[in-house]
């Protein structure tokens, strides 16, 4: 009895340390954006934080007819990044968009994206279709930024995911998160 249990253990050890070594080796380039949960709505006072804009984020939120997200950018040095608001395609009948509006830290707009020339694209992250904004850089000087994300067209929820950034890494300690991360997308339709 004793030697079964050593053997479930050692066994048990390997697998853990073989996913370990797979997820240290396979974290530094992922293929796909870190996602995180907006957490609907956040007002500019709790700003959803943007760490390292050069890191893909994928963010998702979910809105109603007047609220908003702000997230706040915070750039150290010159950045060009790539930059989208996406709707799941199974709310495309849904007449409101989210949009968004980029602001320096003296209220001047200096991006803005929304779905007037929308285009299919799917996921394959999570699998699912979306209606995307066309393909866009993000261009800012060292600063501090905001993002403002707002429906139009209407007073429909809609969820949405704002992505921005191109570098495609996850650290070890985040694996974990992802995978619950993925889960939740797909259950929740994001």
């Amino acid at each position: 009895m004793k030697r079964n249990v050593r053997r479930i253990l050692v066994a048990a050890a390997a697998a853990l340390l073989v996913f370990a070594v797979a997820g240290y080796f396979s974290a530094g380039s992922a293929c796909a954006h870190d996602p995180r949960f907006a957490c609907s709505p956040r007002s500019a006072e709790h700003a959803i934080e943007v760490p390292d804009p050069q890191k893909s984020w994928a963010f998702y939120g979910h809105l109603e007819g007047e609220q908003e997200d702000v997230y706040a950018i915070e750039v150290r040095r010159a950045l060009s990044v790539s930059w989208s608001l996406l709707v799941d395609r199974r709310d495309s009948g849904n007449p409101a968009r989210p949009a968004i509006v980029v602001r320096d830290a003296a209220g001047r707009e200096r991006a803005h994206l929304d779905f007037n020339r929308a285009t299919n694209f799917y996921k394959s992250f999570s699998r699912e279709w979306y209606v995307t904004t066309t393909a866009a850089t993000l261009a800012l000087a060292p600063g501090s930024y905001t993002a403002q994300v707002r429906m139009r067209n209407g007073r429909a929820s809609q969820r949405y995911t704002f992505a921005v950034g191109d570098d495609e890494r996850f650290s070890v300690a985040e694996i974990p998160y992802v995978f619950g991360a993925i889960g939740r997308i797909r259950a929740l339709h994001y």
